[in-house]
């Protein structure tokens, strides 16, 4: 999980370098994982700062794309997730084809209790980028988790190490087929 350091690093270098207007380059980001699991439900006293501070730029200049994507961030980052989902579609809004907001779009409407939802949005993203390794993954985790939809989930996650091997995630991933297929035989199915 990022440090909170090394987000506002992140976000600040992003101003300088101009990401300010969502033109014609792609914007540089804060990054986010493939699923977000914020270290404590109680809101960390340095979000609170830092949402007002991306809330003050965005005052300023609404349409400041990595300001929108970094207080997204932030919401998710401190399981807010209503508003993690308003910036994110804001986001959206200002840069439709950013596969990686819209995975994380489909993360916090997940956290929000909407699978659905969350399988339209990694869905979209890998529309755009067949090969997005965080949404394939998240699929994964939705069809396992939330609908219970084992084979399903395991066919996605086995078709992702073999498209990615090294993916950061890979250990967890194979963690979570072996335990599935053994409870699977344990049961009977």
């Amino acid at each position: 999980m990022k440090t909170p350091h090394v987000a506002a690093l992140c976000f600040f270098l992003a101003l300088a370098a101009g990401c300010r207007d969502a033109g014609d380059k792609k914007p540089a980001v804060v990054p986010t994982a493939a699923v977000h699991a914020p270290k404590s439900q109680a809101l960390d006293p340095y979000y609170y700062g830092l949402i007002e501070e991306y809330r003050t730029i965005l005052a300023e200049d609404p349409t400041n794309l990595a300001a929108v994507i970094a207080l997204g961030n932030a919401y998710f980052d401190s399981a807010q997730w209503g508003d993690a989902v308003r910036m994110y579609e804001r986001a959206v809004e200002l840069d439709p084809r950013n596969a990686d907001v819209i995975t994380d779009l489909g993360t916090a409407y997940r956290n929000l209790g909407k699978p659905e939802r969350a399988l339209a949005e990694y869905r979209r993203a890998l529309g755009l980028e067949p090969a997005h390794l965080n949404a394939r993954y998240n699929l994964g985790v939705v069809y396992a988790y939330d609908l219970k939809d084992y084979a399903r989930a395991i066919r996605l996650w086995e078709d992702l190490l073999r498209l990615a091997p090294n993916y950061p995630e890979a250990k967890a991933i194979q963690a979570h087929i072996t335990a599935i297929k053994k409870s699977q035989q344990k049961s009977g199915r």
